[in-house]
């Protein structure tokens, strides 16, 4: 395919890549999702990558996403990189030809008789069956083999026999030079469906295994015992890595396990070690050496990594005694590397551990990012009031990050505080179902559950992607991994016994995330599907489109049932994202059925209703953007005209979230001044939910606003309210307990389970 260019000027975007692990990379595999402007580039077939000083590197271009012309919208790029530990490096996508060919190895991929397929990456070799229990045979690594294979990861599940998985289905999701990615479909036995993508790597002697389980069974919970990922084989020595030191084990005469039980608390053969496992276990025989690698095993505790004479393994779940409850309807996926080398010619595991878990991410700047409109809702550092919030986004991320560190929460089932007699406390909040998510302890009530998690309310994934695009900050980039993986797996309805129109939509928050027991089951207006688009956006994750367009999916026929104003808010917010990422009509024209429900029952004003009033605003305006309508545009201007005639009197941001958008469609610069000023004045907390509200708050609020929007004079003192205004006929007031305005209380003090009566929560 060729480029269509829309000036002179070649296309140049510089990409910059920081090596995060202390570990220096020679040829390792990278990545970067980089936007486009609309018109710029019709494809990705004359585009390359030059590092420093114009010489092209190995790379492949993935067209991710397009604009409605056709477009490329954004392109995703894997490539080869070389950069120093703790090193910067520099890489600039061009189009036009290279001055030269990129050498290096490339993966070649072949069909095979059964329908599997054959891979080798020019340093590892390996045959995908199609059908069997074996993910890959025929492993071979230079003079290194692996005679059995590596089986699919066995299941145990408690009062069962262990599990073998059936694969049912092969397919290359991803195929190219420097990445392929095959994936492989199938089901255990107690209705467990498994996906597994197996990435090979151009010129590595690893692969990269993301294994899926979700739960389709009718039963609440299925309590696993083991997920063991194990690489079978002949051994005679092996190594375990603990609290940045090695165990080196020089015989294998009895199996050596490392398990991580707690966030804080790592066993060696049963007795106490250390504190935390460091995700790794290598065993070397006369044929080789196999070192496993399993990134966040004490964040995503009970884990083991065991070395035996006769293989080595990765214990995804490792509940043993005490069974991991999988709710149903419920997934999870694990990340296994596996690296196979010849015997004596292996980097040090710990050394190759942390390259393995620390992937290469470059990125535009921030600015090219915000100038091309591509990511909705990004801004500039230097952009209107975007110094000050980000600086203090910033400041209260650090603190919520400290907070899941040292939260203190009860593990214990759903119910009523009150009626606990016995805590099961965990500090942390961390968890092979829990890490990403964040808690309301001893917060909840009888509906929901003591102790019941956030669910990531407010979209925590959206609020960390568009920070960690404003401003390269690693810890933003954590944050947007884990929550949105978490997200589109835990909190996401894979399967819903009795109630298939549930499926697609998430947990609101509630105990153990999936707590079907709970009295509280789905809400429209905690739907969330803004920050799934964004990570496939900018990371090329096919889990987190899939999961957004299974919640605009049962979206699309719920639009009788929303009532009050959040409850057509959000669904509208998300069925605009899916649509403006996928281009499907039919999530447009859902949107604008709630848009045209919302305007006939509530009137356009902040005084029709409390704080979510402005999330049905902010509805509006979303499809406003997507789809202008004379009538909405009124509905969008009556509604923020009557909040400028009196702001101190609508404290909670979110009144104010349609600003921005106004800003922009029509020019109006009072609005652009109040947006700033909001944005600039309203507190950002550091627990979950405010932090996420006040994050979501101020990118809508700052996104696109003209350059030199002046910050406005500090507000006139509040005038007393006005009489209340009398609806039409049909119009609803819809007042709720409310959050704590994000601009004003402090967040109420959330008391520890058995030490006071729950009560309801002050922000829902």
């Amino acid at each position: 395919m060729r480029s269509a260019v829309s000036s002179a000027a070649g296309l140049e975007v510089p990409l910059t890549l920081v090596e995060p692990a202390g570990a220096a990379r020679k040829a390792a595999p990278a990545s970067a999702s980089v936007p486009l402007p609309r018109g710029r580039l019709t494809g990705a077939g004359t585009v390359w990558l030059a590092a420093a000083g114009g010489r092209p590197v190995p790379a492949q271009a993935e067209v991710l996403e397009r604009w409605p012309d056709g477009s490329v919208r954004f392109l995703l790029l894997d490539f080869l990189a070389d950069v120093p530990a703790r090193g910067r490096a520099t890489f600039t996508l061009r189009d036009g030809k290279p001055p030269e060919a990129a050498a290096a190895p490339r993966v070649r991929t072949e069909a095979t008789a059964d329908g599997g397929r054959k891979v080798d990456t020019g340093a590892f070799a390996a045959r995908v069956p199609a059908r069997g229990a074996v993910l890959l045979a025929d492993v071979a690594a230079g003079a290194a083999r692996l005679a059995a294979g590596v089986p699919l990861p066995r299941l145990l599940v408690a009062g069962g026999e262990p599990g073998t998985g059936e694969i049912r289905r092969v397919t290359v999701e991803t195929a190219g030079p420097v990445r392929t990615e095959v994936l492989v479909a199938g089901r255990y036995p107690r209705a467990v469906a498994f996906e597994t993508r197996i990435a090979f790597f151009a010129g590595q002697r690893f692969v990269r295994v993301r294994h899926t389980v979700t739960s389709l069974a009718d039963t609440l919970y299925t309590p696993v015992r083991r997920l063991a990922f194990a690489v079978p084989g002949r051994f005679g020595r092996g190594s375990l890595g603990l609290d940045g030191g090695t165990r080196r084990f020089e015989s294998l005469e009895r199996a050596r396990e490392l398990r991580q039980v707690e966030p804080s608390r790592a066993l060696l053969d049963g007795k106490a070690a250390g504190r935390r496992a460091d995700g790794w276990a290598r065993a070397t025989g006369a044929t080789g050496t196999v070192t496993l690698v399993a990134p966040l095993p004490w964040q995503e505790y009970p884990k083991a990594l065991r070395v035996a004479a006769d293989g080595v393994e990765v214990g995804c779940l490792a509940g043993d005694d005490d069974p991991v409850l999988l709710g149903t309807g419920a997934a999870k996926t694990h990340e296994v590397w596996v690296a196979l080398d010849p015997a004596g010619d292996a980097l040090p595991p710990a050394a190759l551990a942390r390259a393995l878990v620390a992937p290469l991410v470059a990125r535009p700047s921030a600015a090219w990012i915000a100038a091309r409109r591509a990511l909705p809702n990004a801004i500039a550092p230097d952009g209107p009031g975007a110094s000050s919030f980000l600086a203090r986004l910033a400041a209260a991320h650090e603190r919520y990050r400290q907070k899941t560190r040292t939260e203190r929460w009860d593990d214990g089932p759903p119910g009523p505080c009150t009626a606990r007699t016995v805590e099961h406390p965990r500090v942390g909040l961390y968890g092979a179902l829990n890490w990403g998510d964040w808690q309301f302890p001893g917060y909840r009530d009888a509906v929901r559950g003591c102790d019941g998690w956030g669910n990531l309310e407010y979209d925590l994934p959206q609020v960390a992607a568009l920070a960690w695009a404003a401003t390269g900050d690693d810890a933003f980039l954590e944050t947007l991994v884990a929550s949105a993986t978490h997200y589109r797996d835990v909190d996401v309805i894979h399967h819903a016994p009795g109630h298939p129109d549930w499926v697609g939509l998430n947990h609101p928050h509630k105990a153990r995330h999936f707590a079907f027991e709970a009295e509280e089951k789905v809400d429209l207006g905690h739907v969330w599907s803004e920050g799934l688009v964004t990570y496939w956006r900018l990371t090329g994750d096919r889990r987190a489109l899939a999961a957004a367009r299974a919640m605009a999916d049962a979206l699309v026929p719920r639009v009788a049932r929303a009532k009050n104003p959040r409850q057509f808010g959000w669904p509208m917010l998300a069925l605009v994202a899916v649509w403006d990422a996928t281009g499907e009509r039919r999530y447009l024209d859902a949107a604008r059925r709630y848009a045209e429900a919302g305007m006939r029952l509530h009137r356009a004003t902040p005084e029709a209703g409390d704080w979510k009033m402005g999330i049905l605003a902010d509805g509006l305006a979303a499809v406003d953007a997507a789809a202008p309508d004379p009538a909405t545009r009124r509905w969008l201007v009556d509604y923020a005209n009557a909040w400028l005639a009196d702001p101190l009197r609508w404290k909670d941001a979110r009144y104010a979230l349609p600003l921005g958008y106004l800003a922009r469609a029509t020019g109006e610069p009072r609005y652009a001044a109040a947006a700033v000023r909001v944005a600039s004045t309203m507190r950002i907390g550091a627990w979950g939910k405010p932090f996420a509200i006040a994050g979501r708050t101020g990118f809508r609020l700052l996104a696109g606003l003209p350059p030199g929007t002046p910050a406005p004079p500090p507000a006139a003192a509040p005038r007393p309210p006005a009489p209340a205004a009398k609806r039409p006929p049909g119009a609803r007031v819809t007042r709720g307990r409310g959050a704590p305005p994000p601009g004003s209380a402090r967040a109420p003090k959330r008391p520890s389970p058995l030490r006071s009566a729950p009560r309801r929560p002050a922000a829902d």
